[in-house]
């Protein structure tokens, strides 16, 4: 198995280079780092990426870079905000076809990095801030995507009850902020924000694919992007406590209630036993041969679904399921349970095989995909432990089922709560 390895290098650009052959295309992502700090500072940063696309100093409008994109052979420019543990991550991300593709000599990868940094660095200003129609527009378009959760009940759900969990932490605030929060941002106050996280948010570079050595070594001296931390959690706080079980309901049209659980777990992706409870998740419900798919679902029909998913900066882990109302507290015991009869070894040595299976099979799935293969070492770089699928595979492979029985032990249920229909 070829390793993809990110090789370091130590300058300005905190450049992550992973070089390999076996992409089509090649990958440019920039990423700015920031600590979530209240609902108009996480609008800001989510409004940002949306008015920085619309046009540049060069490229004067939208229509004017998806041209250039489609001189560039079809090059596919995009950004987004992300949250991992107590951190806002913006990301902009390049694609362009590999150069030896080509039938003739171009200058592709430069001239497409030199749209990127126009399009980041050189956006359009008049009188000192943002083009006052892109502001206002893309201002109105993050409102309706902020609103817009309320009919993805699934998210919405999972939303309001890390809301509810976390609500004396940083945690709490939604990535992109709140539409009160929003009404009250300026262009001004936004142009000035930018400006800061230009010169002031932790950065990263990540280049991935068969770059020339040219462009890596000579090409990035051109970009504006200044000296700067590399993005390393430094924020989020790690709560594991004993307390009381909270819960909530909430009433809303839906065919659906919808159940969430949080559980807080005490292990980050920092950890050694991160291995352990990725296993244990796979188990326990992040599959369909899981206790909880084949406890609650398969034998005793109580839902509709029901999986598990973890947040490794935070150490937080979520059961969510669609049940009938009714059967709540039904549903929230056989969780519990199946929960302690891992914690007591209670799984076979099949089930244990099948598990650790599951999760390896997904990571070399990831070796195929130049964005997943980034996405899994962003994360692993965010908690300041730089490691390629290779070895994430080689660990889950040493996790032991006492391991798991350890990881299952350390689980506190922490929050429940239920959106049901009204009535």
């Amino acid at each position: 198995m070829n390793d993809l390895e990110f090789k370091v290098y130590e300058n300005r650009f905190n450049t992550h280079h992973l070089a390999t052959d076996k992409f089509k295309t090649n990958l440019i992502q920039i990423y700015f780092m920031l600590p979530l700090v209240s609902e108009k500072e996480a609008a800001m940063n989510a409004l940002i990426p949306y008015i920085l696309e619309r046009g540049s100093q060069k490229y004067k409008d939208n229509q004017i870079i998806k041209t250039e994109l489609e001189n560039l052979y079809g090059s596919n420019m995009s950004s987004n905000i992300l949250k991992r543990g107590e951190n806002q991550i913006l990301r902009f991300s390049l694609e362009i076809v590999n150069e030896k593709f080509l039938t003739h000599k171009s200058n592709l990868t430069e001239n497409a990095f030199e749209l990127l940094n126009d399009v980041i660095f050189n956006p359009v200003v008049e009188a000192g801030k943002f083009k006052q129609n892109y502001f206002e527009q893309e201002k109105e378009i993050l409102k309706q995507d902020i609103l817009s959760l309320i009919n993805d009940k699934y998210n919405f759900t999972v939303e309001n009850c890390l809301q509810k969990m976390c609500r004396n932490e940083k945690y709490r605030i939604y990535k992109m902020g709140s539409v009160s929060a929003l009404a009250e941002i300026t262009n001004q106050e936004l142009y000035n924000h930018y400006q800061k996280i230009i010169n002031e948010a932790k950065r990263s570079l990540f280049l991935i694919g068969d770059f020339k050595s040219a462009f890596v070594e000579q090409t990035l001296t051109k970009t504006k992007l200044s000296a700067g931390t590399d993005i390393f959690d430094e924020n989020t706080e790690v709560v594991y406590r004993d307390k009381e079980v909270d819960f909530y309901d909430q009433q809303m049209k839906v065919n659906q209630a919808r159940l969430s659980m949080g559980f807080r777990t005490g292990i980050t992706r920092k950890d050694q036993d991160y291995y352990s409870l990725l296993v244990f998740n796979s188990l326990i419900g992040g599959s369909t041969h899981s206790k909880l798919f084949r406890e609650i679902r398969e034998k005793r029909s109580l839902a509709y679904y029901v999986s598990s998913s973890i947040e490794t900066t935070k150490g937080l882990l979520l059961i969510n399921s669609g049940i009938n109302a009714e059967n709540q507290a039904e549903v929230v015991e056989l969780v519990k349970k199946e929960i302690n009869s891992a914690a007591e070894g209670d799984f076979s040595q099949e089930d244990f095989i099948r598990s650790k299976k599951s999760i390896i099979n997904h990571l070399k799935q990831d070796l195929d995909s130049n964005r997943a293969l980034s996405a899994h070492y962003l994360l692993s770089l965010v908690n300041n432990k730089r490691e390629s699928i290779k070895k994430t595979i080689a660990e889950v492979e040493k996790v032991k089922i006492d391991d798991i029985i350890n990881a299952a032990e350390k689980l506190k249920l922490d929050t429940v709560y239920l959106l049901k229909s009204e009535g």
